[in-house]
């Protein structure tokens, strides 16, 4: 039912967002959108009553799917309609003479009459939907109101952890710790553990053995099951009650007519004075630990475990928290398990058949160190025969036995209730990530722009679609539904991943909620597409040519392909069928061209093309005028067509290093990304209008264009990334005159001559990101930027032409990572001092031929993990050598490479390894 009601909400925000931006395309189809609108509300309300109330008999789903299929006409309707008149529109814009125009008044005219047409089938369905929904209604008995959805967990109060103890094999030192934290007595402050991680990751059965352990410190305790249908006034009554029965005392009295503020002081009144245990087991709500804290007294030690699948409610603001992640089971630890689950009727030690290790390993590498997964998956598999044809069957046809084997039925519903207690806008976020192939990392601003441009994203005056995308994505890193992948060098979050496990349930619920649908060739027979028309959502995945020919009946909204090697022009021509296309992305396809008449799929908001074969855009590009995102990066692209600078609703412009603009960029006033554009004397005056950009990235900057160029940056207040490159490496840049830099800069590139750096780059106090090359600083940059309170990355390449740098006491507080590249004559770097660079975790010096030796005080960077070096001075690198006089300044270093360039070639050798060994490459070092 959820989804039904993403798809209204959805299609509801979208109708408003058309009738505002497209007032005069739709002004003549106004009344029959606005009857589809308000008929679509009325249904929403009873939808919403209907999940308040459980009906969810079958005859109710039926009707469920009814309304969905309404929706998807309706809004096939309206888009096909906007797509008509859109085709009308241009010619009569042009004088054509009377015949011409009175053709073209008879087809708006025909347009008219045919979306009224379908305004008319809609009505009749709606009105034939609305007689069921009142049968059914009539139908509904109390007991069927009465049931709620089964999320396969009992009612608040009662302990469900998914695997018993006996099973847990790896959580020993986590274990271990967490006893630690609940017996140690150095506050008599109230103290919350909390265990996050994933659905299925062991949290409950963690918590469960730590609690079995350590309650016989405490004077009273309690397990609570809370759940995300939690009701106050029984957990807290729940509460009393396992306290007072773990003190081997009667239930209490009369607590049923208390309230909730007289529960808690009742629990508070019992507490006061006595050391207690809580867990609090399976919390998706922040306001669960606000409701029961008062409740629970700040003094005598109390500790309070908590079991969360979201990061946002492990640390309640105001309270001493420790937080535990459970990391993956190792592929031994993961291997053993499975086998104890797999083989115990075979063989009491679980051993596992020679003939079966290499696809039981597969489906173990498939669980990716979930315990749970592994259980059950072992479990399933104790009940097959030992034939390896039958294993192999469930490890190609997982997504088969998710939704058909009764044997998964845990481990579907631990997964799936992350899935079904997610808001409905992040239903539609996570779906959409499954589409990417497995093992993909997502690009996180590339799928922000593309949720955007899909319409997922909700407004707020405060902030930019991209922000509020942003912070969508985090929720979903936060609730652990995608698993954060980090830069260690810079420490941001750059994309993210899909547990193969979640994955499949993405998959599995983009089938069953109609959302999309993933093509490869195993889904074509006899070239026909074996998928239901109405998906709004397509990826195609390691297709063989000329697939997309096969899509008679497909209407997508999207269309991403991967790993497909050849894109033949046929298949090209193609897309001009899928004309209600708003997200378009063939990155990394070996397409071309594009048909002509692109500049019909009106709708198309999100258009990649990076390294692709691209060498020009056909004209009718402009006439994208929903046009977003526009990335060309990495294409054989060199100019934009005529006509690209009036795409208005452009936000994000990616091309190509020093592709030309025909025209101005001035009229492109939403723009928030501009990367690739080559400089002249016109840009460098206009592109101060662009007062919304967070990224600006130009090159081909000549010294005579510097000072426009930073009177423009004054105007980018809301700049975050800044790069400026010159024409060339000789190319004096005079950047000096930036009077309002933009504060909030997070990202800094200069390429190019600039002898001085500039005042106003020691103001960034936001500058995470610093990059210079060829700027041949005459003065130590390191005095002025080692200020930076947040500075991680710091990459000087060729970037001073002095003798001497240094670092001074608490310089450098956030640097991780620390790149010398080329600097000729740098002869010394002077002490470290204690306190300076304490979060560097990577050095990289290359090609600095006069550099003497390390500096004094390397030994202090505790945090230190990896140290690389490239055509170094053998005297440098003899007193880095085992017996060198600076041996122990690199002595705790986990991993120390060297560069050599071999027939024009760089090898790197590991010299040496986190156990301190000495590789054979290099036996003295």
């Amino acid at each position: 039912m959820a989804m039904v009601d993403v798809l209204l909400t959805f299609f509801l925000q979208k109708l408003d967002g058309q009738l505002r931006d497209h007032m005069e395309l739709l002004s003549q189809a106004r009344e029959g959108i606005e009857w589809i609108r308000d008929e679509l509300q009325s249904m929403k309300a009873f939808l919403k009553d209907a999940e308040r109330r459980g009906e969810s008999e079958e005859i109710v789903e039926a009707w469920i799917t009814q309304v969905r299929q309404l929706v998807l006409d309706a809004e096939d309707a309206v888009d096909e309609y906007m797509i008509r008149m859109e085709m009308q529109r241009h010619p009569c814009d042009i004088h054509m003479g009377c015949f011409s125009f009175q053709a073209c008044f008879i087809r708006r005219m025909k347009a008219q009459r045919q979306f009224g047409s379908e305004v008319q089938k809609i009505r009749r369905k709606s009105k034939e939907i609305d007689d069921r929904r009142k049968l059914y209604s009539f139908q509904i008995t109390q007991e069927m109101a009465s049931n709620s959805l089964d999320d396969g967990h009992p009612d608040p109060g009662v302990a469900a952890p998914w695997i018993e103890e006996p099973d847990i094999v790896g959580f020993e030192d986590v274990s271990q710790q967490l006893m630690n934290l609940l017996t140690e007595v150095q506050t008599q402050q109230r103290t919350i553990i909390s265990i996050v991680g994933m659905g299925g990751q062991g949290k409950t059965t963690l918590a469960k053995k730590v609690y079995n352990t350590g309650k016989v410190h405490f004077e009273c305790h309690a397990w609570i099951y809370v759940s995300q249908q939690f009701k106050v006034e029984i957990i807290l009554r729940e509460m009393l009650r396992e306290f007072r029965r773990s003190r081997d005392e009667a239930p209490p009295n009369s607590t049923e007519t208390l309230n909730k503020g007289e529960l808690r002081r009742t629990i508070y009144n019992y507490l006061k004075g006595t050391g207690y245990l809580l867990v609090l087991d399976d919390i998706w709500d922040s306001h669960v630990w606000d409701d029961v804290k008062d409740a629970l007294p700040n003094e005598a030690g109390g500790k309070i475990i908590i079991t969360t699948r979201n990061d946002d409610v492990a640390s309640p603001v105001g309270e001493r928290c420790k937080v535990q992640k459970p990391e993956p089971l190792s592929h031994d630890l993961a291997w053993e398990l499975f086998c104890r689950n797999a083989f115990w009727n075979n063989d009491p030690k679980g051993t596992c058949p020679q003939h079966l290790i290499g696809v039981g390993k597969a489906l173990v590498r498939r669980c990716n160190g979930l315990p749970l997964a592994i259980v059950v998956i072992g479990g399933l598999m104790s009940k097959k025969s030992t034939i390896v044809s039958e294993w192999i069957d469930v490890l190609k046809n997982r997504d088969w036995e998710l939704s058909h084997n009764q044997d998964l039925e845990r481990l579907n519903k631990a997964l799936l209730m992350s899935y079904r207690y997610l808001p409905l806008h992040l239903k539609l976020c996570f779906l959409y990530c499954g589409m990417f192939p497995e093992d993909r990392q997502i690009k996180r601003k590339k799928l922000i722009r593309m949720w955007v441009a899909e319409g997922f994203v909700g407004g707020n005056p405060r902030k930019t679609p991209e922000e509020v995308s942003n912070d969508y994505f985090a929720q979903l890193i936060n609730r652990n539904l995608l698993l954060p992948v980090i830069d260690d060098r810079t420490g941001e979050l750059i994309a993210c991943r899909v547990h193969d496990l979640m994955r499949d349930i993405a998959i599995y619920m983009l089938k069953k909620e109609g959302f999309g649908t993933i093509l490869t060739n195993r889904d074509v027979t006899n070239g026909e597409i074996n998928v239901d028309g109405k998906q709004r959502h397509l990826a195609i995945q390691n297709c063989e040519i000329g697939i997309l020919s096969s899509t008679v009946g497909l209407n997508p909204r999207s269309l991403v392909v991967f790993n497909v090697n050849d894109f033949p022009s046929s298949s090209c021509r193609m897309l001009l069928d899928f004309k209600l296309l708003r997200v378009l992305d063939l990155d990394g396809i070996q397409v071309s061209n594009l048909p002509d008449d692109v500049g019909s799929l009106i709708h198309l908001r999100y258009l990649s093309l990076r390294r692709t074969q691209i060498k020009s855009l056909p004209n009718s590009v402009k006439r994208l005028h929903d046009l977003q995102t526009l990335d060309v990066r990495d294409s054989h692209l060199k100019c934009l067509p005529d006509g690209t600078e009036m795409l208005l609703q452009l936000r994000h412009l990616l091309l190509v290093e020093r592709t030309k603009m025909r025209n101005g960029v001035f009229h492109l006033s939403r723009l928030q990304t501009l990367s690739g554009v080559s400089v002249d004397d016109r840009f460098s005056r206009e592109v101060g209008h662009l007062t919304q950009l967070r990224k600006l990235k130009v090159k081909g900057v000549k010294e005579e264009f510097c000072a426009q160029l930073c009177d423009s940056i004054n105007q980018f207040q809301h700049l975050l990334s800044l790069k400026i490159s010159a024409v060339d490496p000789n190319e004096q840049l005079q950047l000096q005159t930036v009077s309002r830099p933009p504060q909030y800069l997070e990202k800094l590139v200069f390429a190019g001559i600039v002898k001085e750096l500039p005042d106003w780059v020691g103001s960034l106090n936001c500058l995470r990101v610093i990059k210079f090359r060829d700027t041949q600083f005459t003065s130590d940059p390191l005095a002025a930027l080692g200020e930076l309170p947040n500075l991680a990355h710091l990459y000087l390449n060729n970037a001073y032409v002095g003798k001497q740098i240094g670092c001074k006491l608490g310089r450098f507080p956030m640097l991780r990572f620390f790149a010398l590249m080329d600097m000729e004559a740098l002869e010394k770097w002077s002490r470290i001092e204690e306190g300076s660079m304490q979060c560097l975790r990577y050095i990289s010096i290359f090609n600095c031929p006069n550099l003497k030796m390390l500096p004094d005080g390397v030994e202090h960077l505790a945090a230190l993990q990896v140290m690389g070096f490239e055509e170094m001075a053998n005297e440098f690198l003899d007193r880095l050598r085992k017996g060198g006089e600076d041996h122990f300044k690199i002595q705790h270093i986990p991993r120390i490479y060297n560069c050599q360039r071999v027939d024009r070639r760089r090898v790197f050798d590991t010299l040496w390894d986190r156990t301190g060994a000495i590789n054979s490459n290099d036996p003295k070092l």
